[in-house]
């Protein structure tokens, strides 16, 4: 590349590039965060998927041994099916040296975000409306992830698009936006860094990675069956509205939802273990679980390695920043 491009995140992160991982639940694992970190971007792991807080010492510890550029760990705020002992955790990621916690669903408590700050760490929150990016701000986030409704995932209960989402907060907001949402390569991080974002965030490409820990063949199946249209929202009526890949369990689930089923019904299709068994075990994409899966989707047509990730996607994005350069 002939160009650098840095960025107020990789000023205060001290990343190479302004590429972050998703923290991905169930599917994010040490290997996967030293890989993103050693190819340049910020790898994110998802504390809430470790059984307890010592599960997550062991985590971070393999990443030590992996890599010596910064990651992050995330923690999700919001109900589910299992309870997450965050003070433990947020106490073994202080003692292990981590310097940079992502949050989502909720914004820390006071008690939380104090012992956050006085640990010198930096908070990352991720947002669905400028009102919930306003707030983590106000409470001491250093920057937030604009996400959009094309993501996987939780994608909130407004359905706001990230082209219009990311530059309303950077209208409004003074910390950095990073947008989220429906972006897997350099020409949507270039129009993302034109419209006033400070990085980008990816999540269902780096699914489709060699290090991706998920079995290749559940890897495969989606490369090649799975395209823009391919994703579906669900537990909408629950108001948890999610995108999930369009299997045949979701598409069940959803004609239950429909009819106004309890949430109990549908409970056991949808749940993490549920899905875990598929991603490591029977590799049944369309009968076992359920898969977090964006419209990105459509743009993912291999698995690749994360360094192919990110170096062409850098490689595009100053292509693309350059095309009109006199």
């Amino acid at each position: 590349m002939s160009k650098v491009i840095k960025t107020a995140v990789t000023e205060k992160l001290g990343i190479k590039y302004p590429i972050f991982q998703g923290g991905m639940a169930w599917i994010v694992d040490a290997r996967m965060v030293a890989a993103v970190a050693n190819a340049g971007g910020l790898g994110i792991l998802p504390s809430g998927t470790c059984e307890n807080a010592e599960a997550l010492r062991s985590e971070l510890r393999k990443i030590k041994e992996l890599t010596d550029k910064p990651y992050a760990v995330n923690f999700t705020f919001m109900p589910s099916m299992a309870s997450v002992d965050y003070p433990s955790y947020l106490k073994v990621c202080i003692e292990e040296g981590v310097k940079i916690i992502e949050t989502s669903g909720m914004p820390a408590k006071p008690p939380l975000m104090e012992a956050m700050k006085n640990a010198g760490m930096i908070v990352i929150h991720k947002c669905t409306t400028v009102k919930h990016a306003l707030k983590a701000q106000s409470i001491g986030c250093d920057m937030v992830v604009a996400d959009g409704c094309e993501c996987a995932g939780h994608s909130g209960e407004t359905d706001i698009g990230s082209i219009v989402l990311t530059p309303r907060c950077v209208e409004e907001l003074s910390v950095p936006v990073i947008m989220a949402g429906g972006i897997a390569n350099g020409k949507q991080m270039a129009a993302a860094l034109m419209m006033g974002a400070e990085g980008v965030y990816l999540g269902t490409r780096m699914l489709l990675t060699k290090e991706c820990p998920v079995l290749d063949t559940v890897k495969e199946y989606l490369a090649e069956n799975a395209d823009e249209t391919c994703t579906s929202y669900l537990l909408r009526a629950f108001r948890n509205t999610t995108r999930l890949y369009k299997s045949n369990v979701v598409k069940e689930a959803l004609e239950k939802e429909k009819a106004g089923c309890e949430f109990s019904t549908i409970a056991e299709a949808v749940a993490g273990a549920t899905a875990k068994k598929m991603f490591y075990e029977n590799g049944d994409v369309e009968n076992c679980g359920v898969i977090s899966y964006g419209q990105a989707g459509g743009l993912c047509h291999s698995v690749i390695s994360i360094q192919e990730v990110i170096d062409s996607m850098m490689a595009d994005c100053v292509e693309a920043l350059g095309r009109f350069d006199a």
